[in-house]
Protein backbone atom coordinates (compact mmCIF):
# COMPACT_ATOMS: atom_id res chain seq x y z
CA UNK A 1 0.00 0.00 0.00
CA UNK A 2 0.81 3.53 -0.72
CA UNK A 3 2.68 6.16 2.31
CA UNK A 4 -0.51 8.11 2.02
CA UNK A 5 -2.99 5.31 3.07
CA UNK A 6 -0.17 4.17 5.90
CA UNK A 7 0.26 8.11 6.82
CA UNK A 8 -3.92 8.25 6.96
CA UNK A 9 -3.62 5.29 9.02
CA UNK A 10 -1.42 6.92 11.91
CA UNK A 11 -3.27 10.22 11.69
CA UNK A 12 -6.27 8.32 12.53
CA UNK A 13 -4.70 6.60 15.02
CA UNK A 14 -3.10 9.54 16.90
CA UNK A 15 -6.44 11.49 16.93
CA UNK A 16 -8.83 8.69 17.63
CA UNK A 17 -6.87 5.92 19.79
CA UNK A 18 -4.33 5.54 22.25
CA UNK A 19 -1.69 6.19 19.98
CA UNK A 20 -0.20 3.85 18.09
CA UNK A 21 2.84 1.78 17.82
CA UNK A 22 5.44 0.71 15.36
CA UNK A 23 4.47 -2.80 15.46
CA UNK A 24 1.29 -2.10 14.65
CA UNK A 25 1.76 0.09 11.83
CA UNK A 26 4.01 -2.59 9.85
CA UNK A 27 1.41 -5.29 10.97
CA UNK A 28 -1.28 -3.24 9.28
CA UNK A 29 0.95 -2.63 5.63
CA UNK A 30 3.28 -5.66 5.47
CA UNK A 31 6.37 -3.27 5.85
CA UNK A 32 9.57 -3.47 7.91
CA UNK A 33 9.67 -1.84 11.51
CA UNK A 34 11.75 1.02 9.85
CA UNK A 35 9.74 1.57 7.56
CA UNK A 36 7.04 2.78 9.82
CA UNK A 37 9.36 4.80 11.94
CA UNK A 38 10.63 6.39 8.65
CA UNK A 39 6.10 7.52 8.64
CA UNK A 40 6.14 8.80 11.63
CA UNK A 41 9.36 10.92 11.76
CA UNK A 42 7.63 12.35 8.39
CA UNK A 43 4.65 12.64 10.50
CA UNK A 44 6.73 15.00 12.59
CA UNK A 45 9.30 16.67 10.45
CA UNK A 46 7.51 17.61 7.58
CA UNK A 47 3.88 17.92 8.47
CA UNK A 48 4.45 19.44 12.10
CA UNK A 49 2.81 16.94 13.99
CA UNK A 50 3.55 17.27 17.82
CA UNK A 51 4.07 13.34 18.41
CA UNK A 52 6.09 11.69 21.37
CA UNK A 53 6.97 8.86 22.36
CA UNK A 54 6.15 7.08 25.75
CA UNK A 55 8.89 4.63 26.65
CA UNK A 56 6.68 2.46 29.30
CA UNK A 57 4.64 1.44 26.67
CA UNK A 58 6.19 2.26 23.44
CA UNK A 59 3.54 4.06 21.67
CA UNK A 60 3.58 7.32 19.96
CA UNK A 61 0.96 9.77 20.79
CA UNK A 62 -0.16 13.39 20.23
CA UNK A 63 1.88 15.90 23.26
CA UNK A 64 -0.98 18.25 22.04
CA UNK A 65 -4.13 18.59 19.60
CA UNK A 66 -2.78 18.66 16.11
CA UNK A 67 -5.30 21.56 14.93
CA UNK A 68 -4.43 21.07 11.25
CA UNK A 69 -5.55 17.04 11.08
CA UNK A 70 -7.93 16.75 13.87
CA UNK A 71 -11.48 15.88 12.88
CA UNK A 72 -9.81 14.21 9.00
CA UNK A 73 -12.99 12.07 8.30
CA UNK A 74 -15.21 14.85 8.83
CA UNK A 75 -13.21 17.05 6.83
CA UNK A 76 -12.76 14.56 4.03
CA UNK A 77 -16.39 14.28 4.18
CA UNK A 78 -17.50 18.18 3.59
CA UNK A 79 -14.46 18.29 1.16
CA UNK A 80 -16.23 15.30 -0.99
CA UNK A 81 -19.68 16.94 -1.03
CA UNK A 82 -18.36 19.92 -2.47
CA UNK A 83 -16.77 17.72 -5.36
CA UNK A 84 -19.59 15.75 -6.29
CA UNK A 85 -21.57 19.14 -6.25
CA UNK A 86 -18.76 20.21 -8.77
CA UNK A 87 -19.18 16.86 -10.78
CA UNK A 88 -22.86 17.38 -11.26
CA UNK A 89 -21.95 20.58 -13.10
CA UNK A 90 -18.39 20.78 -14.81
CA UNK A 91 -19.10 16.93 -16.00
CA UNK A 92 -15.94 15.63 -16.25
CA UNK A 93 -17.10 12.40 -16.70
CA UNK A 94 -17.15 8.66 -14.86
CA UNK A 95 -12.94 7.83 -15.11
CA UNK A 96 -11.69 11.34 -13.50
CA UNK A 97 -14.70 11.88 -11.04
CA UNK A 98 -14.39 7.97 -9.78
CA UNK A 99 -10.15 8.43 -9.75
CA UNK A 100 -10.61 12.12 -7.65
CA UNK A 101 -13.57 10.36 -5.27
CA UNK A 102 -11.31 7.27 -4.79
CA UNK A 103 -8.34 9.04 -4.10
CA UNK A 104 -10.06 11.12 -1.33
CA UNK A 105 -12.50 8.90 0.20
CA UNK A 106 -9.54 5.83 0.25
CA UNK A 107 -8.45 7.32 3.57
CA UNK A 108 -11.85 7.82 5.29
CA UNK A 109 -12.55 5.18 8.13
CA UNK A 110 -15.46 2.37 7.45
CA UNK A 111 -17.36 3.23 9.90
CA UNK A 112 -17.52 7.13 8.43
CA UNK A 113 -17.94 5.62 4.76
CA UNK A 114 -21.37 4.19 5.53
CA UNK A 115 -22.61 7.42 5.94
CA UNK A 116 -21.76 9.51 2.66
CA UNK A 117 -24.85 9.15 0.55
CA UNK A 118 -26.36 10.99 3.31
CA UNK A 119 -24.04 13.97 3.11
CA UNK A 120 -24.46 16.36 0.17
CA UNK A 121 -23.52 20.02 -0.95
CA UNK A 122 -26.27 22.14 -2.95
CA UNK A 123 -24.57 25.43 -4.21
CA UNK A 124 -27.08 28.34 -4.76
CA UNK A 125 -25.33 28.56 -8.29
CA UNK A 126 -22.69 27.81 -10.28
CA UNK A 127 -21.11 30.17 -12.75
CA UNK A 128 -20.10 27.91 -15.64
CA UNK A 129 -17.22 29.81 -17.90
CA UNK A 130 -16.71 30.13 -21.17
CA UNK A 131 -14.41 27.11 -22.05
CA UNK A 132 -12.58 28.85 -24.94
CA UNK A 133 -12.56 32.27 -23.38
CA UNK A 134 -10.83 30.08 -20.01
CA UNK A 135 -8.66 28.26 -22.29
CA UNK A 136 -7.10 31.39 -23.61
CA UNK A 137 -6.64 32.99 -20.00
CA UNK A 138 -4.76 29.98 -18.85
CA UNK A 139 -2.76 29.91 -22.30
CA UNK A 140 -1.65 33.62 -21.56
CA UNK A 141 -0.88 32.40 -17.90
CA UNK A 142 1.82 29.92 -19.44
CA UNK A 143 3.01 31.63 -21.88
CA UNK A 144 3.56 34.88 -19.69
CA UNK A 145 1.99 37.03 -22.40
CA UNK A 146 -0.53 39.88 -22.64
CA UNK A 147 -4.48 39.37 -23.55
CA UNK A 148 -6.89 41.49 -25.95
CA UNK A 149 -10.26 41.31 -24.34
CA UNK A 150 -13.39 42.53 -25.32
CA UNK A 151 -15.33 43.61 -22.13
CA UNK A 152 -18.69 44.18 -21.06
CA UNK A 153 -19.59 46.26 -17.72
CA UNK A 154 -22.27 45.92 -15.18
CA UNK A 155 -23.80 49.17 -17.82
CA UNK A 156 -23.61 46.92 -20.86
CA UNK A 157 -20.91 48.68 -22.70
CA UNK A 158 -18.29 47.14 -24.46
CA UNK A 159 -14.76 48.73 -24.57
CA UNK A 160 -11.20 46.86 -25.70
CA UNK A 161 -8.95 46.49 -22.76
CA UNK A 162 -5.03 45.01 -23.34
CA UNK A 163 -4.49 43.37 -20.01
CA UNK A 164 -1.63 41.20 -17.88
CA UNK A 165 -4.15 38.21 -15.63
CA UNK A 166 -2.44 37.41 -13.15
CA UNK A 167 -5.20 35.47 -11.00
CA UNK A 168 -7.75 33.54 -11.77
CA UNK A 169 -9.97 33.67 -8.63
CA UNK A 170 -13.98 32.00 -7.71
CA UNK A 171 -15.78 34.11 -5.22
CA UNK A 172 -19.38 33.39 -4.13
CA UNK A 173 -19.47 30.70 -6.87
CA UNK A 174 -18.20 33.44 -9.49
CA UNK A 175 -15.22 33.08 -11.56
CA UNK A 176 -13.20 36.58 -12.36
CA UNK A 177 -9.88 37.33 -13.76
CA UNK A 178 -7.76 39.75 -11.30
CA UNK A 179 -5.14 41.67 -13.75
CA UNK A 180 -3.35 44.41 -14.89
CA UNK A 181 -4.97 46.46 -17.14
CA UNK A 182 -3.07 49.00 -19.38
CA UNK A 183 -5.65 51.58 -19.71
CA UNK A 184 -6.22 52.19 -16.43
CA UNK A 185 -2.61 51.72 -15.38
CA UNK A 186 -3.82 49.71 -12.58
CA UNK A 187 -5.03 46.09 -10.69
CA UNK A 188 -8.69 46.00 -12.32
CA UNK A 189 -11.22 42.63 -11.64
CA UNK A 190 -12.71 40.99 -14.52
CA UNK A 191 -15.98 39.13 -14.24
CA UNK A 192 -14.68 36.21 -16.29
CA UNK A 193 -18.49 35.66 -18.35
CA UNK A 194 -18.15 39.50 -19.64
CA UNK A 195 -15.73 38.71 -21.37
CA UNK A 196 -16.60 38.43 -24.85
CA UNK A 197 -14.00 37.18 -26.63
CA UNK A 198 -10.23 37.17 -25.91
CA UNK A 199 -6.49 36.30 -27.48
CA UNK A 200 -2.84 36.45 -26.65
CA UNK A 201 -0.31 38.84 -27.66
CA UNK A 202 3.07 38.82 -28.87
CA UNK A 203 3.52 41.19 -25.64
CA UNK A 204 4.98 39.37 -22.86
CA UNK A 205 3.39 40.30 -19.43
CA UNK A 206 5.69 43.03 -17.39
CA UNK A 207 3.78 44.16 -14.44
CA UNK A 208 3.16 41.95 -11.12
CA UNK A 209 0.04 42.72 -8.71
CA UNK A 210 1.09 42.71 -5.17
CA UNK A 211 -1.86 42.98 -3.04
CA UNK A 212 -1.38 42.45 0.97
CA UNK A 213 -4.55 44.08 2.08
CA UNK A 214 -6.87 41.53 3.24
CA UNK A 215 -10.55 42.63 3.24
CA UNK A 216 -14.22 41.52 2.58
CA UNK A 217 -15.24 40.49 -0.92
CA UNK A 218 -13.20 40.14 -3.93
CA UNK A 219 -11.70 43.64 -4.66
CA UNK A 220 -8.95 43.60 -2.50
CA UNK A 221 -6.63 46.24 -1.82
CA UNK A 222 -3.97 47.77 0.50
CA UNK A 223 -6.69 50.88 1.20
CA UNK A 224 -9.15 49.49 3.25
CA UNK A 225 -12.05 50.98 5.17
CA UNK A 226 -13.95 49.55 7.84
CA UNK A 227 -17.97 49.29 7.66
CA UNK A 228 -20.21 48.17 10.82
CA UNK A 229 -23.71 46.19 9.80
CA UNK A 230 -26.13 45.21 11.93
CA UNK A 231 -27.78 42.24 12.11
CA UNK A 232 -31.24 41.29 14.04
CA UNK A 233 -33.68 38.05 14.47
CA UNK A 234 -32.83 34.92 12.52
CA UNK A 235 -30.43 37.16 10.12
CA UNK A 236 -28.24 37.45 13.26
CA UNK A 237 -28.22 33.58 14.28
CA UNK A 238 -27.13 33.08 10.74
CA UNK A 239 -24.38 35.38 10.58
CA UNK A 240 -22.47 34.57 13.69
CA UNK A 241 -21.39 31.15 12.75
CA UNK A 242 -20.40 33.05 9.45
CA UNK A 243 -16.86 34.32 8.22
CA UNK A 244 -16.89 37.10 5.65
CA UNK A 245 -13.69 37.91 6.14
CA UNK A 246 -10.66 36.64 8.20
CA UNK A 247 -10.54 39.86 10.35
CA UNK A 248 -14.18 40.35 11.00
CA UNK A 249 -15.50 41.16 14.44
CA UNK A 250 -18.75 40.11 16.04
CA UNK A 251 -20.61 41.59 19.19
CA UNK A 252 -23.55 40.67 20.17
CA UNK A 253 -25.06 43.82 21.89
CA UNK A 254 -28.29 44.43 24.50
CA UNK A 255 -31.02 44.20 22.29
CA UNK A 256 -29.99 40.59 20.99
CA UNK A 257 -28.97 42.53 17.84
CA UNK A 258 -25.21 41.24 16.46
CA UNK A 259 -23.05 44.19 15.29
CA UNK A 260 -20.56 42.95 12.36
CA UNK A 261 -17.41 45.28 11.82
CA UNK A 262 -15.37 44.45 8.63
CA UNK A 263 -12.75 46.18 6.45
CA UNK A 264 -12.93 46.68 2.83
CA UNK A 265 -12.28 48.27 -0.52
CA UNK A 266 -15.58 47.78 -2.19
CA UNK A 267 -19.07 49.50 -1.34
CA UNK A 268 -20.94 47.29 -4.34
CA UNK A 269 -20.15 44.18 -2.70
CA UNK A 270 -21.60 44.92 0.73
CA UNK A 271 -25.01 46.34 -0.17
CA UNK A 272 -26.35 43.02 -1.83
CA UNK A 273 -24.52 41.47 1.24
CA UNK A 274 -26.83 43.49 3.32
CA UNK A 275 -30.08 43.60 0.95
CA UNK A 276 -29.98 39.60 0.90
CA UNK A 277 -31.22 39.59 4.92
CA UNK A 278 -34.37 42.26 4.05
CA UNK A 279 -35.18 43.85 6.95
CA UNK A 280 -33.11 41.99 9.18
CA UNK A 281 -29.92 43.83 8.40
CA UNK A 282 -28.87 47.51 8.13
CA UNK A 283 -25.63 49.46 7.66
CA UNK A 284 -24.23 51.52 10.38
CA UNK A 285 -20.75 53.42 9.16
CA UNK A 286 -19.49 54.64 7.28
CA UNK A 287 -22.15 57.54 6.08
CA UNK A 288 -21.40 56.75 2.58
CA UNK A 289 -22.24 53.03 3.30
CA UNK A 290 -25.64 54.21 4.45
CA UNK A 291 -26.31 56.44 1.57
CA UNK A 292 -25.37 53.36 -0.97
CA UNK A 293 -27.54 51.24 0.57
CA UNK A 294 -30.40 53.77 0.71
CA UNK A 295 -30.32 54.64 -2.89
CA UNK A 296 -30.23 51.09 -3.77
CA UNK A 297 -33.87 50.30 -1.62
CA UNK A 298 -35.38 53.67 -3.04
CA UNK A 299 -34.35 52.36 -6.48
CA UNK A 300 -36.16 49.41 -5.64
CA UNK A 301 -39.40 50.34 -4.47
CA UNK A 302 -39.48 53.14 -7.59
CA UNK A 303 -39.00 50.05 -9.35
CA UNK A 304 -41.86 48.23 -7.90
CA UNK A 305 -44.35 51.04 -7.41
CA UNK A 306 -43.72 51.70 -11.46
CA UNK A 307 -44.71 48.13 -12.22
CA UNK A 308 -47.98 48.28 -10.16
Amino acid sequence: MSQSERLQYIIRKLNHCDGVSRSEIAEAFEVSGRQAGRDIEYLRERMGAPIVYDAKTRRYHLATIWETYSNIDERLILTGAYLKSLFSKVHLGPYFEEAITRSLYDGISDQVRRVLDRIEYRGQHFDIPDWSILSTVIDAFASNRCLEISYENREGQLSHRTIEPRRLISYNNTWYVLAYDHKRQSARTFHLSRIHSASTTEKAMEHDIQVSGKGYGIFLSDQLTEYRIRFTGNAARIVSTQVWSDEQRLAWQDDGSLVMSLKSSSIEELVPAVLSFADEAEPLSPPSFVEAYRNQVRRMAERLAEEK
